[in-house]
């Protein structure tokens, strides 16, 4: 039928050996600080940061994760870094002719072309 979800039905399943684990085939094990990645096993399981984490334990994470060599499965984003006000360069717009020698626009010249015919 159109527009209705697929019926569930026998064969939908996974085989009971990929049950519950991540997309890799790994284990996902929660972590909410770094000291919980010493009791991770990098070759059967996959770390996963808790939502709850804020910013500053998850660099830390991320960090220890990078020293034991296991892999994270939601990083999160990178952002990108401001860069210091030194560096800042704001451009003006330089203008090599002034207003008088600059060309005419077109709403000029048909006014000035409109003044010599009168």
């Amino acid at each position: 039928m159109r527009g209705w979800p697929k019926i569930v039905k026998i064969g939908y399943k996974r085989s009971r050996k990929g049950r519950g684990l991540h997309p890799s085939g790994l284990e996902e094990t929660i972590v909410r600080r770094p000291a919980d990645l010493e009791k991770i096993n990098a070759k059967t399981q996959i770390v996963k940061i808790s939502h709850a984490v804020g910013e500053r334990n998850r660099i830390a994470i991320m960090e220890r994760a990078q020293a034991l060599e296991l892999t994270v499965a939601n990083p999160g984003a990178k952002k990108a870094e401001a860069a210091p006000a030194e560096e800042l360069v704001v451009k003006e717009p330089e203008s090599t002719k002034t207003e008088e020698e600059a060309e005419p626009t077109k709403t000029e010249e048909s006014t000035s072309s409109g003044a010599k015919s009168e």
